[in-house]
């Protein structure tokens, strides 16, 4: 088989028409050296081949190889690819470019034998598919480019899943009705203040992503509230992060009109400090 370039993007990485007429990205050494637009590409010398998902693929791309060497993307599309497969789990097409450059991030890390206490919170009972996930990508980096992630980076990784996750997903775990509104309610409010995930708030995003997981984890088993926070302690939230404090007072308003869930003095403030860092 042979691909038309329709782009290069370097000499490694090329967008190419395909037999069916789609555009793809292919990835080898060398694959576009000393071609132009309209050559062919021969089969034999493509590494690995992507579909173009979304408008920011090219772009999250052309991004992430001026950073990360193109035997680690491949290596990290590839295991996105094969893992999604494996255990029929959606996800946003976003996952490539954000997975792969926090594992390159954890791999210089672990190169300049720099420690990384992992403080995120083992949530392998609620979603024990994206925690195999994980395992399967660790596993992947070990056998591809002898790369040893330590453990603490399962944690990390099947969060990257969760978080990715969509609702095309066929994963076997506990669902409940009115998650993803829950979560659609507070990302529209966010975008409708100009605040969207982007590659630079990332992990403060994804933070607030893993606090609503446990707010709706809480509502569906039915627990307690958190302490509760004493009223100066919310003043002085709501006086120091006022802009942030009016956006979850509106979305306080949309989960009691649409839903019908009371957000509590304590979430409140909780969901303050998270947007806060988004501002």
């Amino acid at each position: 088989m042979e691909y038309r370039i329709v782009q290069i993007l370097n000499n490694n990485v090329a967008i190419v028409h395909t037999r069916n007429n789609k555009q793809n990205i292919v990835m080898g050494r060398g694959v576009a050296f000393h071609k132009q637009k309209g050559d062919l590409i021969q089969e034999e010398n493509v590494d690995k081949i992507f579909e173009i998902r979304d408008k920011n693929t090219v772009n999250d791309l052309t991004t992430l190889l001026s950073n990360v060497p193109l035997d680690f993307v491949t290596t990290s599309y590839a295991l996105i690819d094969q893992v999604q497969a494996k255990y029929h789990f959606a996800a946003e097409p976003y996952i490539y470019v954000t997975l792969t450059t926090h594992l390159f991030g954890a791999y210089q890390r672990l190169i300049n034998g720099d420690d990384d206490v992992n403080y995120l919170p083992d949530l392998s009972d609620n979603y024990p598919v994206a925690y195999q996930i994980a395992d399967d990508v660790i596993k992947g980096f070990r056998n591809s480019l002898d790369i040893s992630f330590p453990e603490s980076e399962h944690k990390s990784i099947a969060l990257h899943f969760i978080n990715a996750h969509t609702s095309g997903s066929v994963e076997e775990e506990k669902s409940q009705t009115g998650n993803d509104e829950i979560i659609e309610v507070v990302q529209k409010e966010l975008e409708r203040n100009g605040i969207y995930r982007t590659q630079k708030n990332a992990n403060d995003y994804d933070r607030l992503l893993v606090h609503l997981k446990y707010f709706i984890n809480r509502l569906n088993n039915h627990e307690p509230d958190s302490l509760p926070i004493s009223e100066g302690m919310i003043g002085e939230i709501e006086a120091s992060y006022s802009k942030a404090w009016r956006i979850v007072q509106r979305i306080k308003e949309l989960m009691q009109e649409k839903l019908e869930i009371k957000l509590s003095l304590s979430e409140q403030t909780y969901l303050t400090i998270h947007i806060q860092r988004l501002i």
